[in-house]
């Protein structure tokens, strides 16, 4: 016994480098395949700008067909892809699903699409460190495998360790962190760093000799300042964005998905045709705005065009990452906030925008800061962190991502809601089902007459938190939960429940809809219902776990 403990011990320290390892070689081939792509097809594109057209409807066209035809889902950012199987089902991604979407997300990349290559490796990742996990049974949650894996193919991208580290504890909340990915994430991203560094993996962002001014009151003054207004306009992008959702929802509906892809493909591709830099991966432009190689009239034009075509290519159809295009957009805002306020700290505005609008449309502090300090170096650390917290807080209430709630307390709640909102738009009429189909039948109850030392017992043998409490006819009267007996002194076992506080709980009837069932639960933030029936005698329990269960199963 003593053995196998040892074993799972040290499985659970080598299996995050191993994974590390594994999707450093995967990150950085694919990058490297990839980029040689987008490369070529950027010559092309600066010699014959028309072409903008086909490379943006082969991107979206590429990008969509393999998640439509094999997963029979719509392209979408590809952190959201990973918070939606985290918060919901995080043990049914597979490596197959995970190849398609990051094939998917590079090939919009490689054609020209507005997206950050980020998405392919980041999805990448965490498909193959659950690969690991379920081949060699590594004692590690699916949960905390999807992070440590996509911490392991950001860093393997960007060659920034810490950033990607972070980003697993830092994404799957607005306003928490999660703490389980902490070793993990920290093992991957380090050998995953090493496997992309030996392999000499091409730098996306290359900064140096950068003149930076030193810390002063007016660089504070100016990052506070600077920080608000990027908070604003995170908000105005995150608008934006969400309107290009809407737009294409409705589109949907009206039309079709070649129809989609069509309008999509002439929006951007004429966007790309007159004003090149709105499409790509924008590398090019983010190294113009930084060593200030730009004027302010193709900072301003730039910066709207590329707010239209990023968020316009992953809602028509086009899938990748959504954090390198709110970076390049933050440069393209700091540049002009700059020219136009303080052109002296022009490039402390470009840095500062890059971070900011990171913060305010990922719902990220640490992340932006520390992927910045891993570019540049630290003589810029404060101003950047009081600017990224700034614009944080400014625009907190507003994410990009579907599937981003905004603690861990929130996450049942949050994924019944994500399902039931689902449900309305793919299978309306499986929400018309009476909730006597999906409840728990064999509740287990206690009678009021029994002691709280019988109730303990029964919670002991169940291994249930609340427990219904009836009278002699079965009639509902409450129910206790663990918590509350647990409180209570010692004296208090053999007092019957009947004596005892019991709290009143939510209650439904067994011929009301489900639908009924779910907004009852989402309004009161309960996580069970009591079912009764038209004599008040309790015949069953349903829990957001029966429920969204169920609606898996109907919307799958």
């Amino acid at each position: 016994m003593r053995q196998k403990i040892r074993w799972q011990e040290i499985n659970t320290w080598i299996s995050p480098l191993i994974m590390g390892v594994l999707i450093g070689f995967a990150v950085s081939f694919s990058f490297y395949v990839f980029y040689g792509l987008w490369k070529i097809f950027e010559e092309a594109l600066i010699k014959v700008p028309k072409l903008s057209f086909s490379f943006i409807f082969l991107s979206i066209i590429l990008s969509s067909l393999p998640l439509r035809m094999f997963l029979k889902r719509r392209p979408k950012d590809s952190f959201d892809i990973i918070l939606e199987y985290y918060h919901t089902s995080p043990g049914s991604l597979s490596f197959k699903e995970s190849l398609i979407y990051s094939i998917s997300s590079f090939l919009s990349f490689a054609f020209g699409a507005p997206v950050g290559p980020e998405g392919g490796a980041s999805v990448l990742g965490a498909g193959i460190a659950k690969k690991l996990k379920d081949m060699f049974k590594v004692n590690i949650s699916s949960n905390t495998v999807l992070l440590t894996g996509l911490a392991a193919g950001f860093t393997a991208l960007f060659k920034a360790p810490i950033s990607g580290f972070l980003l697993a504890l830092e994404l799957p909340y607005k306003g928490d962190l999660e703490k389980d990915p902490f070793l993990p994430s920290a093992l991957a991203s380090a050998t995953a760093y090493l496997t992309s560094f030996v392999l000499k993996t091409p730098s996306i962002i290359f900064v140096q000799n950068i003149q930076l001014p030193s810390i002063s009151v007016t660089v504070i003054i100016i990052s506070l300042g600077f920080g608000v207004l990027s908070g604003i306009f995170s908000i105005v992008f995150i608008y934006v964005y969400k309107a290009f959702t809407y737009l294409a929802q409705r589109l949907m509906k009206l039309a079709s998905f070649p129809m989609l892809i069509l309008i999509g493909g002439l929006l951007v591709g004429f966007l790309g045709y007159i004003i090149q830099p709105s499409i790509g991966a924008g590398f090019l432009l983010l190294n113009n705005a930084i060593y200030m190689k730009l004027s302010i009239i193709m900072a301003i034009v730039v910066l709207i065009a590329r707010i239209i075509s990023v968020s316009s290519v992953i809602n028509f159809g086009a899938s990748g990452g959504l954090l390198l295009p709110s970076i390049e957009i933050g440069a393209l805002f700091g540049y002009t906030v700059g020219y136009l306020i303080y052109p002296k700290f022009l490039v402390v505005f470009v840095l500062l925008g890059m971070a900011t609008m990171a913060a305010g449309v990922n719902k990220l502090v640490l992340v932006p800061v520390t992927f910045m300090l891993e570019l540049i170096g630290g003589s810029i650390a404060i101003p950047l962190l009081i600017a990224s917290i700034t614009s944080y807080f400014i625009s907190y209430k507003f994410t990009i991502y579907e599937y981003q709630p905004a603690n861990k307390l929130d996450k049942g709640t949050f994924a019944l809601e994500r399902f039931y909102t689902r449900a309305l738009k793919a299978a309306p009429e499986a929400l018309e089902t009476k909730v006597s189909e999906v409840m728990n039948k064999e509740a287990v109850y206690i009678e009021h007459t029994e002691t709280v030392s019988d109730a303990f017992n029964l919670l002991r043998q169940k291994t249930i938190k609340t427990l219904p409490v009836v009278n002699e006819q079965k009639i509902f009267l409450g129910y206790i939960s663990i918590e509350y007996l647990a409180s209570l002194p010692d004296r208090y076992k053999t007092l019957p429940l009947a004596e005892l506080e019991i709290k009143k709980g939510l209650t439904i009837s067994e011929k009301s809809k489900l639908k009924d069932a779910i907004e009852l639960m989402l309004k009161s933030d309960e996580d069970h219902i009591f079912v009764i029936n038209e004599n008040w005698i309790l015949v069953g329990v349903v829990t957001e776990v029966d429920i969204i269960r169920y609606l898996l199963k109907v919307t799958s």
